[in-house]
């Protein structure tokens, strides 16, 4: 059995927070990464870690320009959960490893210029090399078809700790833990297009 089959086997059935405390404290304790993103869903996987090791290593994913209101709600989740070892990254195309897989998150970025969502890949391969499992909560866009909620992606383990989790789920759970949501959360990118116009609300990163 590989360290990956082992892996996958010992997470079966197990509810998200135990999958968490089984990867950060028991698993891989020290070797654990999270990546995020200022969506609600990336919020609630944030408040999950927090309650199993507040010092685990998280990283905010930012393509695009940064916007005050997004750096300020960053805080205010930062401080809410109280996070202690957070980190920001643009990402960079360099540090692949010979035979290694280029680590990325899809996100939507924003650019104060322009109007709407740019689709943008944050490379984090520099990150990655520090580590043996990737908790991954960025959740702006899938990373994969199809996604499984342990995986192998190059030697790394990568997590898709809410993959279960419905939009309905999400809400709930911010809702009884008083989560803040991104101020622009559920607004329209364009204010030109008639209220009732399906599209991604505007999170800035």
């Amino acid at each position: 059995m590989t360290e990956f089959e082992d892996v996958r086997a010992a997470c079966e059935g197990l509810s998200t927070e135990a999958l968490l405390r089984y990867l950060i404290k028991e698993r891989f304790p020290g070797e654990t990464v999270v990546t995020a993103s200022l969506r609600a869903p990336s919020i609630v996987a944030l408040k999950l870690v927090a309650d199993i090791d507040p010092s685990t290593p998280v990283v905010f994913c930012r393509p695009g320009e940064l916007f005050e209101e997004s750096e300020t709600f960053r805080k205010e989740v930062v401080a809410h959960l109280g996070l202690t070892n957070i980190s920001q990254t643009e990402g960079a195309k360099s540090g692949v490893l010979p035979d290694a897989t280029d680590h990325y998150e899809r996100m939507w970025a924003e650019y104060k210029g322009g109007l709407g969502h740019v689709h943008e890949l944050v490379h984090l391969n520099d990150i990655m090399v520090h580590y043996e499992c990737w908790i991954s909560a960025v959740y702006h866009l899938p990373t994969r078809q199809t996604a499984l909620r342990v995986d192998v992606e190059g030697r790394l383990i990568r997590v898709n700790p809410l993959l279960d989790w419905t939009p309905q789920d999400v809400r709930a759970f911010m809702r009884e833990h008083d989560l803040p949501f991104h101020p622009r959360a559920g607004k329209r990118v364009d204010a030109r297009l008639p209220e009732d116009t399906p599209c991604p609300p505007s999170y800035h990163f």
